[in-house]
């Protein structure tokens, strides 16, 4: 299949290597969401280094890749049918890797035994479009974060169809469970920002409630 690839520049070294598919589902290219959430993590906000990261919904891993080139060790998970995509772009980066990162299957709803115990941090990047993956999204986040996990999820706010609807309901079944902080524009990438893409720290509520 075709690919084409994207470079993605880092503040130290040299660029990463991304390659895309031309054809195929929507995991196939480097959306904006990603590139503002990976150059978000550069800016040294969150601590990564020897940290245990998990990407949900990794695309083509530009998200899990950048952690991995800041020290963090990283899987990037995803659907069956990206597993030859992100094993392509690990392998084209490893040169730039200071911590780890491999690749492997995670399909939202089902069991995350395999990904225990939870991970230091969470990361996904436009992971909200699907309203009939909301509730496995949710499931799967209840299921691999601890007390002390800090979800990152980055997402572009589209006003067309049903996106303002899936966005506005999805937030609200995620505060069922967990506490939400948008981090502000001014903290993001000088460069990779815009007023339409958004991240928001996201974590267990300390509560007992039941689940």
């Amino acid at each position: 299949m075709a690919g084409f690839v994207r470079e993605l520049e880092r503040r130290a070294g040299p660029a990463l290597r991304l390659e895309q598919r031309a054809a195929g589902g929507v995991g196939c290219v480097v959306w904006d969401a990603a590139l503002v959430l990976a150059k978000f993590l550069e800016t040294g906000a969150c601590p990564l280094a020897r940290r245990h990261v998990l990407e949900l919904g990794a695309g083509t891993g530009a998200v899990g890749i950048m952690a991995a080139t800041l020290g963090a060790n990283v899987t990037v998970t995803d659907l069956e049918e990206l597993q030859e995509l992100l094993l392509v772009n690990i392998e084209n980066n490893k040169h730039l890797v200071t911590g780890s990162v491999r690749a492997k299957v995670l399909k939202w709803g089902e069991d995350v035994t395999a990904f225990q115990p939870p991970p230091d941090y969470i990361l996904m990047a436009d992971c909200i479009y699907y309203e009939e993956s909301l509730e496995p999204l949710l499931k799967t986040l209840k299921d691999l974060t601890g007390p002390d996990t800090c979800v990152l999820c980055c997402y572009e706010q589209r006003t067309m169809g049903k996106n303002p609807e899936i966005e506005r309901k999805y937030f609200e079944l995620l505060q069922r469970d967990f506490e939400l902080e948008r981090i502000p524009l001014d903290r993001h990438d000088e460069e990779y920002r815009s007023a339409d893409i958004h991240i928001v720290n996201i974590h267990r509520k300390r509560t007992n409630s039941p689940s």
